[in-house]
């Protein structure tokens, strides 16, 4: 919308807008910036009377749900006239997913180059924005509701690509987990085979399937459908084929015939957790919705990916940690960096022995979870309250801030928090109270460190606490 055709609407107390900049589109309208900061409308781009009501009923709907609480911006107040839409407000500073998708993918595509990859917050900023739009959704579904349009252009997030804040618009798609009647509402590329087809409405399970494809386009800067197959046919004829769900995924485990062609690795981008979710959406779950992949799981896989992150000190780019090598090599660069870099952390859990002579338990064994978190040199992790990755851990606040500076390990207990540390070969242990420090040169493998922490008020429930104190992290 340009500055010569400014345009004003009033909503149903007769407040004005005067529409500026536009910074959205869909198949239902337009959203566009107002003369007040912060605050947006979005515009329904239809004159079918049958249309509008539905949208004006659907809107109305929308404004009676209790989801506050969430990074959702719903709608406030519906716009009247001279043409329909509502009011939404949302945070200044923010710009389309689908913004920071295009930089790097055009720059992938045009220099063959992963410099905008990097610079617009590499593999660690768009896992966290991920973990985000998974967390909200898996609360949303939760609470019995479908997002119902999920895609790059309804996700803003944080123009400074320092910062990962995350939410959606285009709320107005909202319902509860299937919308009534079959209306097929989908972004082009990103509707579920079934919503393709016309065979089913928007429901938590169409979600799944969005929320997968808008992954690992966001990842790997490729659709998950369009390989080889997709390039070489006739392109209106093979594409509607691949949203239709009627051709192999890229990277399918039985067919090659529509694989990879371009794009980045999923080997450099995604870690074997986050792999196999992709392939259990795309292959399983193409035809057999139900098989997907909860929003649940891909946030706990996304966590765990975050975790696993190395910071290259050379191109400040981001990869995974390969366990049993004590050397990291980055593959966006030369750069290698050993142990004076980075730490890592391991999840064990207490287990009582039982003795075989009077079935009695005895001595507790370490038994590990194969949960790890690696941490980098001017870096930090929060360890919270409850046991990793549970759905309790999402919920519950942080004991313990870790950081790395200079090689050198420091604990610092949060919120009157817990902790007690210990050698593994020790039977004594130390109650840390306040910033502790571990210089490089005593995290010897020898006799790893184990901390293990609750929150203050466990101390009121003995079995809480026991439970929390049954797991320790080891310092590798």
């Amino acid at each position: 919308m340009t500055e010569k055709r400014k345009s004003t609407v009033y909503d149903k107390l007769d407040n004005a807008y005067e529409l500026k900049s536009r910074v959205g589109e869909g198949g239902q309208g337009i959203v566009c910036t107002t003369q007040m900061n912060g605050i947006l409308v979005k515009i329904l781009n239809t004159k079918d009377t049958d249309k509008i009501k539905k949208w004006n009923d659907q809107i109305s709907w929308c404004l009676r749900q209790n989801l506050s609480d969430l990074n959702l911006a719903l709608p406030k107040i519906q716009i009247v006239k001279p043409r329909i839409g509502y009011v939404l407000e949302l945070m200044d500073g923010l710009i389309p997913l689908q913004e920071v998708l295009e930089t790097s993918f055009n720059d992938l595509v045009d220099n063959e180059s992963v410099s905008e990859f990097i610079k617009t917050g590499g593999l660690k900023r768009r896992l966290d924005i991920l973990l985000k739009a998974a967390k909200t959704l898996a609360e949303l579904h939760s609470r019995g509701y479908a997002y119902g349009d999920i895609s790059p252009a309804n996700i803003f997030v944080s123009k400074d690509a320092r910062y990962s804040e995350v939410w959606f618009i285009d709320c107005d798609n909202l319902c509860f987990n299937e919308r009534e009647g079959y209306t097929h509402l989908h972004t082009p590329g990103y509707g579920a085979p079934e919503v393709v087809r016309n065979e089913m409405p928007v429901s938590a399970l169409t979600d799944q399937w969005s929320f997968a494809v808008m992954t690992f386009e966001l990842l790997t800067h490729q659709h998950p459908y369009k390989g080889v197959y997709v390039e070489d046919g006739e392109p209106e004829v093979v594409e509607e084929q691949a949203y239709k769900g009627e051709l192999p995924w890229v990277y399918d485990s039985n067919d090659d015939s529509n694989e990879s062609t371009g794009g980045i690795s999923i080997n450099l981008v995604a870690n074997k957790k986050l792999i196999t979710l992709f392939s259990e959406c795309f292959e399983q779950g193409k035809n057999e919705s139900y098989k997907r992949p909860s929003m649940a799981r891909w946030r706990d896989a996304i966590q765990e990916a975050l975790d696993h992150l190395i910071e290259c000190p050379g191109c400040g780019g981001d990869y995974f940690y390969i366990e049993q090598s004590e050397k990291q090599k980055c593959p966006f660069c030369p750069a290698e960096v050993g142990t004076e870099h980075y730490a890592v952390f391991k999840q064990f859990i207490f287990e009582p022995t039982v003795n075989e002579d009077d079935g009695e338990y005895s001595n507790q064994e370490m038994v590990s979870t194969n949960h790890f978190r690696v941490i980098c040199d001017g870096g930090s992790l929060s360890f919270n309250s409850s046991p990793y990755n549970t759905e309790l851990w999402f919920e519950s606040e942080a004991d313990l801030n870790i950081s790395m500076e200079n090689g050198d390990i420091y604990f610092l207990p949060e919120s009157s928090a817990v902790c007690k540390i210990s050698r593994t070969k020790s039977t004594e242990e130390h109650v840390i109270s306040r910033k502790q420090r571990i210089p490089f040169n005593r995290r010897g493998m020898h006799n790893p460190y184990l901390f293990t922490t609750w929150p203050k008020a466990a101390e009121k429930n003995p079995e809480y606490q026991s439970l929390l104190a049954s797991y320790c992290w080891q310092l590798v």
